[in-house]
């Protein structure tokens, strides 16, 4: 059965009333959407349970075995060097993973909203697994673009002060404070022209009938124009989920650092003094955690669904004020 709703998307809205409207759609259809994406949301936590897991306790772990050989030998075995790297290469690994299943999950939620913007309405699913598989294979398209482009530039950053590097040596070290600022300038200019790609990667998975790189072109401009709207719906809405997901991840973040502070304390002689079930304890509690914070990073996603319906209104509002001039 469908629940009716009136908070139309293609309305022109303040950032206030995005903020607004994004909450109530989402608190009053909150078990249609639940049932929709808990499958792939809890598939989602699982890698996040790994992936906390290996951050909490493997990777201290070698790093304190690497700072034990240094201070003994002033060197680090060949065996230490692999069986970190093979660690290393696993918490990347998995982190892709992450963000894969993440916009899978997150994908059956578009679905919805999608059926909300043609129908008005979000029905019960009937199945686990509603959303459409070209629809989930779009919406990870666009998440990894938009990802490769927002990576693009630090990459090129990094490449830089490489080749700076070798040309003069121990350059990085006498400037790293002044580079460092750099790298904050940096990072804040690359965000600002960051934001009209959320307005372009919701335009592609809603409606854009070709491909990511043709919607970017045609409407990046466009979402410049309304940098303002989108800089006001980012920033508050990640605040809120900010707040509310370091409240969520507590927990985990109290047995990361438990973790740590066993490992350093090995460090110095001391017995690590932690349980032996802490991994599977710090798997299951990053799995909670990760699961109930994917509900909370929604919450970003029906704002944005809704700052671009206000973005398409008033561009219709713009095409037709100059339809009627000429």
């Amino acid at each position: 059965m469908k629940k009716l709703t009136s908070e139309t998307v293609l309305k022109a809205r303040s950032y206030r009333s995005v903020l607004s409207t994004g909450l109530r759609l989402y608190t009053e259809n909150f078990r249609r959407l639940f049932k929709a994406s808990w499958l792939l949301a809890l598939i989602y936590a699982v890698t996040g349970g790994c992936l906390g897991t290996l951050v909490g306790i493997k990777m201290p772990e070698i790093t304190v075995g690497i700072l034990q050989q240094i201070a003994a030998y002033e060197g680090v075995s060949p065996d230490t060097a692999r069986q970190y790297t093979v660690t290393a290469a696993e918490i990347f690994g998995l982190m892709l993973l992450a963000i894969v299943t993440l916009g899978m999950a997150s994908a059956t939620f578009l679905d919805k909203l999608k059926e909300h913007k043609d129908t008005g309405a979000i029905s019960m699913p009937v199945h686990w697994l509603k959303a459409s598989p070209r629809l989930i294979g779009r919406t990870l398209k666009g998440l990894l673009s938009t990802l490769l482009l927002l990576l693009l530039p630090f990459l090129l950053f990094a490449g830089a002060l490489v080749a700076v590097e070798a040309a003069s040596p121990q350059f990085l070290l006498r400037h790293s404070v002044t580079l460092a600022a750099m790298l904050a300038v940096y990072t804040v200019i690359v965000l600002c022209f960051a934001l009209p790609l959320m307005y372009v990667l919701m335009k592609y998975v809603m409606e854009s009938p070709c491909g990511y790189w043709p919607t970017l072109a045609r409407h990046y401009s466009r979402g410049l124009r309304h940098w303002g709207s989108l800089f006001n719906v980012f920033f508050l809405s990640t605040l809120l989920v900010a707040l509310v997901s370091m409240v969520i991840a507590l927990p985990a973040t109290i047995l990361n650092i438990a973790n740590q502070q066993a490992h350093l304390g090995q460090l110095m002689g001391d017995p690590s003094g932690m349980p032996s079930y802490i991994a599977p304890l710090t798997f299951c509690t990053a799995m909670l955690c990760s699961f109930l914070d994917f509900y909370v990073s929604q919450t970003t996603l029906i704002h944005n669904y809704y700052l671009y319906g206000s973005i398409e209104a008033k561009e219709q509002e713009r095409e037709q004020q100059k339809t009627s001039i000429q």
